[in-house]
């Protein structure tokens, strides 16, 4: 009797690592691109096509024509190193290097620390600390030329803020008939000695609120369980923050510190819209300079400054890149040879914070040896009265700090919006006559009545930067959510220097790159069309846009994954049926910094626009507030209208803003 053999049933192949080998593909392709890399490649193309076509292309012209004598469209003869030569020759670029050099310490250390104190107490407060959060975080989202309006008007010497302000707290303590000299108002730009420490109050004033949202963020990821050991154990409240609050905030505060350096040693628009450089090129940092260059149309010169600086930024660049990178698939076995180079390059620098920082330490020591002296002369040990007064003490001590630095810091930052509201409703009268100071009596809509409907100006400023926002905010998401997850998930040959080239992109100072991208989009017949934003907007975001969804990324267990891959779902079924919902939030955060980046970009826009119907709200302010006769009544309007679409996006994204930090991007 013969036997039928049945052959058994072909079962799918089980995928038990994750990842889905295209069949039939050649070996050596996948030894040499990566496992993934055909998914890979897929995922990171708008990414890769907006650093190679308006980064990488853009710096190659920017560096070539760093070495021709290139005047307007006309390139002259080879000069090699000379416009570099000529520009370390240049007492000018000198002292504004050293000036962006004294800028960017001064406003980076004090957002530092200002940041991180107001996040303390900010996460100390169980009541209304949504509010709070909001109210401190509006100058952050308010656009950067609202910003300078608004300071051009507190700086002013007859009918600032500031000085009457200061005036009028100088009468009520008793003015000139019990302090002697009356108070003839400070000349905060108008002094060359001054004016560069009024533009870091107004760099703090408009940073502080990223470093308190970065921090408060990283505040909520720490483990509430370490703090309460450390109690147990006797750890009073200032040897937790040292042991367990900073070291647990390494990551937050590297990344946070690295990111603003690097954006205010760029900083221009404020700067230009502000002093223009003045006075007497007090205020000139190398931005400006390099704005000086590019409008006597040196082009050579121009680029030649800002590659001047590019060294120093790419140190922080690279140590920015290692943090980021952080846990990258394939990245971080070994520490990359150009970061140990780095480390080696500013080895003095190290050694020169460890010592401030075992001199700290020792201080420390020193300090608390001495409290606990006094603490135990006041209360006794072992008496449990005295133990209770000790606590009731330090709770009060501990709620008078959290309210004072929240009161204090709340001030600071919405004084300047209290100048806009209410000069925005003053009339020109109230002005010329000093009347109404701090209140309007009577209050007028003629001004919000001007700019809405006696000229066609600013609703078309007003639709065109919608128009700008929402298609760049698009191509922000898709660019940064797919590239994001190629460079975090899949397995393929150049992730790493993918990685690199996106935080070169922050890098990249925009003064150094509007000359070729004006040429490209020349060439593109792009220039005077709002599509030239809508491209070139994303672009300058992707660092931070990255950093943040890698970090979320990666705190979404790979298991759900590669149980949808084992259920018959490819990569790309998995990432939009499974992976995509999951970064909602970090997706809403990273919309309303493209929103917000969008809302507030004048050199771009300055540059490339040049008709009327093409202007955008920033640039079309900017002309008003742009020389030596202003109409502040309209003016404010315009900026009170400006910032209301962008700050009610915010109040109702905030949720979602402190959450897509929280969920991942804050841990190292």
């Amino acid at each position: 009797m013969a036997v039928l053999i049945k052959p058994d049933p072909v079962l799918p192949a089980t995928r038990t690592s994750g990842v889905r080998r295209p069949g039939g593909l050649p070996v050596f392709m996948r030894r040499a691109f990566g496992e993934d890399w055909a998914t890979a490649y897929v995922f990171a193309a708008p990414m890769l096509l907006l650093l190679g076509g308006l980064i990488a292309w853009p710096l190659i012209e920017a560096s070539r024509m760093s070495f021709y004598n290139v005047i307007g469209d006309r390139w002259g003869a080879f000069v090699g190193l000379g416009n570099y030569q000529t520009q370390i020759e240049d007492p000018i670029f000198r002292r504004s290097f050293w000036l962006t050099m004294q800028f960017t310490t001064e406003a980076v250390l004090v957002k530092f620390f200002i940041g991180l104190a107001t996040a303390l107490a900010l996460h100390n407060v169980k009541r209304f600390s949504g509010i709070l959060t909001a109210l401190i975080l509006a100058p952050y989202i308010v656009p950067e030329v609202v910003t300078a309006a608004t300071f051009r008007l507190m700086y002013n010497p007859q009918f600032g803020a500031l000085n009457l302000t200061i005036g009028a707290v100088y009468d009520l303590i008793g003015g000139a008939a019990v302090w002697g000299p009356a108070f003839k108002g400070i000349p905060w730009l108008g002094d060359a000695n001054l004016a560069l420490h009024a533009m870091v109050a107004v760099n703090v004033w408009k940073g502080v609120p990223f470093f308190v949202l970065l921090s408060l963020a990283g505040l909520k990821s720490l483990d509430a369980e370490l703090y309460d050991a450390a109690a147990v154990d006797g750890a009073n409240a200032w040897q937790r923050f040292l042991h367990i609050t900073l070291p647990g905030l390494r990551y937050v505060i590297i990344v946070e510190t690295l990111f603003s350096t690097v954006s205010t040693f760029n900083t221009f628009g404020l700067v230009y819209l502000i002093t223009g450089g003045g006075p007497g090129g007090a205020t000139r940092l190398y931005a400006v300079r390099a704005y000086e260059l590019i409008g006597t149309l040196r082009y050579g010169h121009a680029v030649a400054v800002a590659l001047l600086v590019a060294p120093l930024l790419g140190l922080a660049v690279i140590v920015l890149g290692h943090f980021i990178r952080a846990g990258q698939r394939g990245g971080q076995e070994q520490e990359s040879a150009i970061y140990k180079g780095v480390l080696f390059v500013v080895w003095p620098a190290k050694m020169i914070i460890r010592f401030a920082v075992s001199i700290f330490w020792a201080i420390n020591e020193v300090v608390e040896a001495s409290f606990g002296l006094v603490s135990r002369a006041l209360f006794p040990a072992g008496s449990v009265v005295a133990s209770r007064s000790q606590r009731r003490v330090l709770r009060a001590l501990s709620a008078i700090g959290i309210s004072l630095t929240i009161l204090i810091v709340t001030f600071l930052e919405l004084y300047p919006f209290y100048w806009i509201i209410i000069t925005s409703f003053k009339s020109v009268l109230q002005f010329q006559k000093f009347e109404s100071i701090f209140w309007p009596t009577p209050w007028t809509f003629v001004h919000y009545q001007e700019i809405f409907t006696n000229t066609a100006q600013f609703p078309l400023w007003l639709w065109n930067t919608v128009r700008v926002a929402i298609v760049s905010m698009a191509i922000s998401l898709i660019a940064s959510a797919l590239g994001a997850y190629a460079l975090v998930r899949l397995r393929w040959r150049g992730a790493g220097f993918v990685s690199t080239a996106i935080l070169l992109t922050y890098l990249m100072p925009g003064i150094m790159l509007v000359v070729p991208l004006y040429q490209i989009f020349a060439a593109l017949q792009l220039t005077n069309s709002l599509g030239s934003l809508m491209v070139a907007y994303p672009t300058f975001l992707l660092p931070f846009a990255c950093w943040l969804l890698m970090g979320y990324y990666r705190s979404i267990p790979e298991e759900l994954e590669e149980a949808a891959l084992i259920d018959g779902c490819n990569r790309f079924q998995a990432y939009f049926r499974i992976v995509l919902p999951l970064v909602l939030p970090a997706l809403m955060a990273v919309a309303l910094f493209a929103l917000t980046n969008a809302w507030n970009e004048f050199l771009f826009a300055f540059v490339f626009i040049q008709s009327n119907s093409g202007t955008t709200l920033p640039v079309g302010l900017g002309r008003w507030i742009i020389g030596d006769v202003f109409r502040w009544g309209p003016i404010m309007a315009a900026s009170v209208a400006m910032s209301v679409p962008v700050v009610a996006f915010y109040a109702m994204a905030q949720r979602f803003l402190v959450e897509g930090l929280t969920a991942g991007s804050v841990k190292g």
